[in-house]
């Protein structure tokens, strides 16, 4: 598919055109019979003249096309775009032509445009598949040394917009084509470029051919374009007036004046930072002297009151000690008190009385527990139970059998307490050491047993 061909008579015959660029009809190529020889100009194959659907005229390949044909993968989408662009370069007024190429076939150009007095020559390229910023540079490079300007035309927004000439475009709701990135502004008063609000393809193609708005590589400093309020790119270059490239270069002077009177700023205060700094390292050694001499004198102070600190701590200890001697006397004595009181507790009851009790304490785990795993500690009333012997049930620690009094302290207080009578369950319950709930007694009489002194 392509927009221009050769005819035998003719030559270059452009289906863009009314009069196909040569004073020649449409209809006169179009199905006509017999059929002229049309051929492609990238490839010399036979080519006939056709009309899409929506009405665009172009030519296409006659069966048996070459596959190296440099138009052979062009999308209907690509064609499209350069028809908009030489319609557009048309409308100012200069001459364009569709898919030209270069004098050595070292470019190749999707519309070249020519100004009136030919003194110059623009090629817009639609660029609609991928290319690396190397390739697009190198391209660019072969149009600038045959003295051709050149932009290039995308509808998505490529990652090498900006490295070269380059726009992107979008169709907007009402079918105009208008420019939506690579054109911006410089704002003096913050110092930024920004995004141009979108503008026709058609206006923005006339200024640059009237040399109103130019590509220009930004300064460094300025490469942070702010696309929208709360987005911002990186960019090397974008069109813009010759106006906003004034403004950055104002805007640049100024700034560097700037950073020159900071240095020299910056230059005198670290020239009075190093007499200050002289000046306290003079202090500093004299404050030196002094801080030495002081401390000489304060290690001897801290040297001394660590002695007497060492002797209280020396006293403390021996002090402690004794508190700690006396309280161990203090609780051997209460444990031998504990261990006699609980000899005489249990001296006096007799091995039968002592059955007896333990079948009592089973028939109670029978009738409260439903359970006949009662067991009690084979080695009988110990020191950790209050002197008192341990009753299990199914394994676990359910009870103790007739603890001593003067021991309930070392009781869990959720434990049950078996005494022989109400005499001793109320010697418990006074103790406040065992809840009233908890003590169990039975109907045992006393009479065996000494009083506990």
């Amino acid at each position: 598919m392509a927009f221009s061909a050769i005819h035998p008579d003719a030559g270059r015959v452009d289906a863009t055109l009314p009069d196909l660029g040569c004073v020649l009809a449409w209809d006169l190529v179009h199905k006509v019979r017999p059929r002229v020889a049309l051929r492609c100009r990238a490839c010399g194959h036979g080519v006939h003249a056709k009309i899409s659907p929506r009405g665009l005229r172009y030519f296409a390949h006659d069966p048996g096309r070459p596959p190296d044909c440099a138009w052979l993968n062009e999308s209907l989408e690509h064609h499209q775009l350069k028809l908009v662009l030489a319609t557009a370069v048309r409308a100012t007024g200069w001459h364009a032509e569709l898919e030209v190429t270069g004098p050595n076939g070292g470019w190749r150009a999707d519309v070249l445009a020519t100004s009136l007095d030919g003194s110059r020559r623009i090629a817009w390229e639609a660029q609609l598949s991928p290319i690396t910023d190397d390739d697009i540079r190198y391209r660019t490079t072969r149009y600038q040394a045959d003295d051709v300007e050149v932009c290039w035309v995308s509808p998505t927004r490529p990652p090498w917009i900006g490295v070269v000439p380059s726009v992107q475009v979008a169709e907007d709701d009402d079918g105009t084509v208008a420019i939506v990135d690579g054109a911006a502004e410089f704002y003096y008063t913050v110092g930024e470029w920004r995004m141009n609000r979108s503008q026709p393809l058609a206006e923005f193609i006339r200024r640059v051919q009237n040399q109103t708005v130019v590509f220009h590589e930004v300064l460094p400093r300025y490469r942070r374009i702010r696309l929208s309020a709360v987005s911002h790119s990186r960019r090397r270059g974008f069109w813009v007036s010759s106006a906003s490239v004034i403004a950055e270069s104002g805007h640049e002077a100024i700034r560097q004046r700037q950073e020159a009177w900071k240095q020299r700023q910056k230059e005198e205060a670290e020239a009075r930072r190093m007499a200050e700094e002289l000046q306290r390292e003079i202090e500093l050694k004299a404050e030196q002297a002094r801080l030495d001499k002081q401390r000489e004198q304060q290690r001897a102070e801290q040297q001394r009151q660590a002695a007497i600190q060492a002797t209280r701590e020396r006293l403390r200890r021996e002090e402690e000690q004794q508190q700690q001697q006396a309280v161990e006397q203090e609780r051997l004595r209460l444990e031998q008190i504990e261990a006699r009181a609980g000899d005489r507790w249990h001296a006096d009851v007799f091995e039968t009385r002592q059955r007896e009790l333990r079948d009592k304490v089973i028939d109670h785990v029978w009738l409260k527990e439903r359970t006949k795993t009662t067991s009690f500690a084979t080695s009988g009333p110990a020191v950790e139970f209050a002197y008192g012997t341990p009753v299990y049930v199914r394994d676990r620690l359910y009870g103790v059998l007739r603890p001593s009094p003067l021991s309930l302290h070392r009781l869990p207080r959720e434990v049950v307490v078996f005494m022989l009578n109400a005499r001793e369950g109320a010697r418990c319950v006074d103790t406040g050491l065992v809840p009233a709930e908890r003590v169990v007694f039975f109907d045992f009489p006393d009479a065996e047993q000494l009083q506990l002194l």
